[in-house]
């Protein structure tokens, strides 16, 4: 395993200090789709271990009659149609914060929060990318089906924009570039909230016209997503990448839709709200 040295400080501090007029982040925060408007993250993190021998399972459990053992699971589809063919970004059975190594994707799993004084987030988020306190997954009592683990992130006390997790999709050594996803219709995840948690999220990508890395835009990168509503009950939500709008207060994109062949970052955002706890599992790209 190696401590994976994570540079995202540029684009985080800029978007701090535009919190009251984003949305959402460059690099770390996403728009409200959530239930608030949002600013870029001041406080992202992605500090990495990798190692090759726990990133190569997929449980499958995206099927539902795979799910179907757990009482606490259902097999409800979100937007867009069943995905037919999942191709696995990451099933957090490794229980690590790296996505499963596959489809030339390198990733890790990082937390970000609007900076409200006083505001609490698990996993906390580690700007400097030091790993003394890594993105690690939540054993599930009881398990989905055959899945054990899911990623989470809880917390309480937001109140500029709120808090979120996600990854991204290529970033060897700490370098982001952009990561072609066109052969795909879109993603497909399960999502659940615990108990007292805000019920509304938004699931977010970015793409060269709404990520700093793009060069398009900087402190207003109005990422694309899609809104969800959740339960205590697992759902799966299956989003083809058409359905994605931006959240229409930062800078456009220059396009109607998003540019699969050029993504860099997956995130889940919850906006202003007493307190969240957002759980994720199973997540793809689908055909």
């Amino acid at each position: 395993m190696k401590t994976r040295i994570f540079l995202r400080a540029f684009g985080l501090a800029v978007c701090g200090l535009a919190v009251a007029a984003c949305a959402s982040g460059d690099d770390g925060g996403g728009s409200g789709g959530a239930g608030g408007s949002g600013s870029a993250g001041s406080t992202t993190s992605s500090s990495g271990t990798v190692d090759p021998s726990t990133t190569t399972a997929s449980t499958g459990t995206t099927d539902a009659a795979a799910t179907s053992s757990s009482a606490s699971t259902t097999a409800s589809t979100g937007a867009g149609a069943g995905p037919q063919t999942i191709e696995m970004i990451d099933d957090m059975e490794d229980n690590d914060n790296a996505i499963l190594a596959k489809g030339g994707r390198v990733g890790y799993w990082y937390t970000f929060n609007d900076g409200s004084a006083g505001a609490k987030q698990t996993p906390p988020p580690d700007p400097d990318g030091t790993g003394e306190e890594p993105f690690t997954m939540t054993a599930l009592a009881p398990a989905r089906g055959q899945s054990t683990y899911a990623a989470r992130s809880w917390g309480e006390g937001f109140e500029t924009w709120g808090a979120g997790f996600g990854f991204e999709l290529n970033s060897p050594e700490g370098a982001k570039t952009a990561y072609d996803a066109s052969a795909y219709t879109g993603i497909t995840f399960w999502a659940k909230i615990g108990a007292g948690s805000a019920t509304s999220a938004s699931v977010m990508i970015s793409d060269p016209g709404t990520d700093p890395a793009g060069g398009s835009c900087s402190d207003e990168c109005d990422k694309w997503q899609k809104s969800l509503t959740l339960t205590e009950e697992w759902q799966q939500f299956t989003i083809p990448f058409a359905e994605l709008k931006q959240g229409g207060w930062g800078d456009p994109a220059g396009t109607d839709q998003i540019d699969a062949t050029k993504l860099y970052a997956i995130q889940f955002q919850v906006g202003i709200a007493p307190k969240f706890d957002l759980y994720i599992d199973d997540l793809g790209f689908y055909n």
